[in-house]
């Protein structure tokens, strides 16, 4: 895995926020009706979220906000792929002085399917689209507010606040 870390902008660099991606636990879902040429598997995805807090007083009453950008992409599809958002919140009463606490996002359902040719061999769409399609996640925006006001921003990648709106 690959450590995503950037310094959240924040007053004087407050806090330093780092993220990890992350596979959660598999949960059983409904299954798809797959066609006897293709197979699928479905993980949850997610991010592991540090905060770290850089001054010598406790931050206290902190409100987190966050979206989780991913893209679906649907085989036998020439189109690309759609994006998709999650949005999340949580709560962190305090926040020592040089302390830190973690959270887990929520999670996002990514698939990734394939045609399979009969024995092993190869498939093909006569349309020309690609014989697989992946979902992935595309990225991590954080706004941390405290009694009410913005305190801090994050993003992964850091051109995500320029090319998407937050919701």
């Amino acid at each position: 895995m690959v450590l995503l870390v950037q310094v959240a902008r924040a007053g004087d660099s407050d806090v330093t926020i780092t993220t990890e991606k992350k596979r959660f636990e598999n949960k059983p879902g409904p299954k798809a009706q797959l066609g006897s040429d293709e197979t699928s598997k479905t993980e949850q995805w997610g991010y592991s979220v540090t905060i770290e807090n850089q001054t010598f007083k406790a931050l206290s009453n902190l409100q987190v906000k966050y979206i989780l950008f991913y893209k679906h992409e649907q085989l036998g599809i020439k189109a690309p792929p759609r994006k998709q958002t999650k949005t999340g919140a949580c709560t962190i009463a305090q926040l020592d002085s040089l302390g830190k606490t973690s959270f887990d996002t929520d999670s996002v359902a990514l698939t990734r399917i394939a045609l399979v040719g009969p024995a092993g061999g190869y498939s093909y769409f006569a349309n020309g689209a690609k014989s697989s399609a992946a979902d992935t996640l595309a990225g991590l925006w954080i706004r941390i507010y405290q009694n009410g006001a913005l305190f801090a921003e994050y993003a992964y990648p850091a051109g995500l606040t320029s090319s998407e709106k937050w919701q």
